[in-house]
């Protein structure tokens, strides 16, 4: 991927071309041109709909800012004989556009600490100052790129893209859900399991949507494509009224579609986890317990050692601290002292002159003089303490981690944020300094930690995460603390107190042996809800669904 660049499959293009141009007449925009493949397909829709070849050139519109993929595009026109007038090389946030009867396209994927003009961008679609204060400057370029498109889309005209399905689950995709819910009539949503894009670690989804907004569409149809059906054979299947065994369909009303709910779950377990929910015992997390992204260094090069360079530097144990950096690096869900450490943060709040004869003034000095780049900037710095994010911190020592560690303390429950097939929430009784990679869980009331620390082991709370998570195409469903914060969990404070230790010894049977002990934990947990046996199943056979989902999303 290079400037966002993530070309789409000609299937995939042409599927959604010939869903958005219904007229010989259409005015249709492309969102980031790339090599063309949607304008080529565009152009073949128009001319299987009647247009003559020349005039359906004069009635595409995009641009393309990157060099080397508008030379490949008029490359590729040249060889095929047209030219088209008005796509241009250039900014699409700066290019006049028209009123259009479609917008089709892959709009470019760039993470927002790679965009070094945010704020521009941010004021040629985001006219209204109110706007501007409540979209997250954490929002991802292709959302800006939908934002302004649909501006242009003239009524009854349609929408048809194919993006990382992101916005779906996380906060700066509200504005887009609100935009689509006040102005669209979404028609579908479809999510695809296997692999789209080469080489990407992106789960894509296509949204298809009419710019009608009518209280006659009741429902919009959220299609899942599993990992068995090719994309080249959907098309067909879809109108079928016997659906492919590999096609799951539902229709949700549109009163359930809120900007600010997770919409990827009704693509994973909706009827599951509506029934899961509705039981009186659940509550959102924030209500019982603080959710925080584990320690954020703002230079992890610096501060994160493995115990080996720890060794080799000869820094003083008083400078250390073990870190839980990982689930990956805690094969066991119990971080104890007995543990070897893997990682340690550098853990010094004493100023230089104190620090004189030490090994750790040593380091620091040489983090000073050491050339750093700039994440996403394309340039460096020197010194780790000329880092901006470093600088921003306004720490009185910059190399200080302590001082606000102490003040925050250490959780004893820590989440996963990143879970591939297994999942486990670990409990920190040796009270490592939790990474940027865990969430840490602190409940409002204090309780006995393993009573959490079941409830949140077991299969229906799996099923709840991996519901509210993101899946990335690597395999990866990733967890963030503003998500986690809406996920039900089972509010311990109003259970028994018989209840909370047989939760407690189901846990205790669950550490002796995490593999087979998580019936322990199940059982206990089923005969707290009174959820039977059959439903027990249910859960469990959903959980291996959500696994397989990330599996099947995975690259090879």
């Amino acid at each position: 991927m290079n400037n966002g660049r993530i070309y789409t499959p000609e299937p995939v293009a042409e599927f959604l071309a010939n869903w958005a141009i219904q007229s010989p007449q259409d005015r249709v925009l492309d969102l980031g041109t790339g090599p063309g493949v949607f304008v080529f397909q565009a152009h073949n829709r128009l001319q299987a709909l009647g247009c003559d070849a020349h005039d359906a050139s004069q009635q595409i519109y995009g641009a393309e800012i990157d060099d080397e993929a508008w030379s490949d595009f008029s490359l590729l026109a040249t060889s095929r004989g047209v030219s088209f007038p008005n796509i241009s090389k250039g900014d699409f946030f700066k290019t006049t556009l028209t009123s259009v009867d479609a917008v089709i396209g892959n709009p470019p994927y760039v993470r927002r600490y790679e965009l070094n003009n945010v704020d521009t961008i941010r004021q040629s679609v985001l006219a209204d100052e109110d706007d501007r204060n409540n979209v997250s400057r954490l929002t991802d370029l292709y959302v800006y790129f939908l934002l302004r498109s649909i501006q242009f889309l003239r009524q009854e005209g349609r929408l048809a893209v194919i993006t990382a399905d992101s916005w779906l689950n996380v906060g700066y995709g509200k504005i887009l859900k609100q935009r689509l819910l006040e102005e669209f009539t979404i028609e579908r949503l479809i999510s695809i399991d296997r692999p789209v894009f080469d080489d990407a670690q992106v789960k894509p989804v296509l949204l298809l949507a009419t710019k009608a907004h009518t209280k006659e569409r009741w429902h919009c149809k959220f299609i899942r494509v599993k990992n068995g059906l090719r994309f080249d054979d959907l098309p067909r299947h879809l109108h079928r009224e016997t659906a492919h065994k590999d096609i799951q369909q539902i229709f949700v009303p549109n009163k359930l579609l809120v900007p600010e709910s997770i919409w990827s779950i009704h693509f994973k377990a909706p009827e599951l986890y509506d029934d899961i929910t509705a039981h009186s015992l659940f509550t959102p997390l924030s209500k019982i317990a603080r959710a925080q992204i584990g320690h954020q260094t703002l230079a992890k090069a610096f501060f994160v050692l493995t115990s080996d360079m720890a060794r080799a530097l000869n820094i003083e144990d008083r400078f250390l601290a073990p870190l839980a950096q990982s689930s990956q690096y805690h094969d066991y869900p119990v971080i104890s002292k007995e543990c070897e450490v893997r990682f340690y943060l550098f853990y010094c709040s004493e100023s230089k002159e104190k620090l004189t004869g030490t090994h750790a003034l040593q380091y620091i000095e040489a983090g000073e003089t050491e050339t750093v780049p700039i994440r996403g900037k394309g340039r460096k710095v020197v010194g780790y303490h000329k880092k901006p994010r470093i600088q921003k911190a306004s720490r009185q020592n910059w190399y200080d981690l302590r001082t606000r560690l102490e003040a925050r303390g250490r959780a004893e429950i820590l989440i996963p944020r990143l879970v591939y097939r297994d999942f486990a929430v670990y409990w920190n009784r040796a009270q490592y300094v939790p990474g940027e990679l865990f969430i840490e869980f602190v409940p409002h009331e204090t309780i006995d930690p393993r009573v959490y620390l079941a409830i949140l082991n077991s299969t229906v709370a799996e099923v709840l995460f991996r519901c509210h998570a993101q899946v990335y195409g690597g395999g990866t469903y990733n967890m963030n603390s503003g998500e986690i914060k809406g996920m039900p969990i089972i509010d311990a404070f109003r259970l028994n107190d018989k209840q909370r230790c047989m939760l407690a010894q189901s846990y205790e049977h669950f550490i002796q042996d995490p593999k087979s002990g998580r019936r322990s934990i199940d059982s206990v947990v089923s005969r707290i809800l009174e959820f039977d046996q059959d439903m027990m199943q249910k859960v469990e056979e959903t959980r291996r669904d959500l696994v397989e989902i990330a599996t099947a999303t995975k690259l090879k």
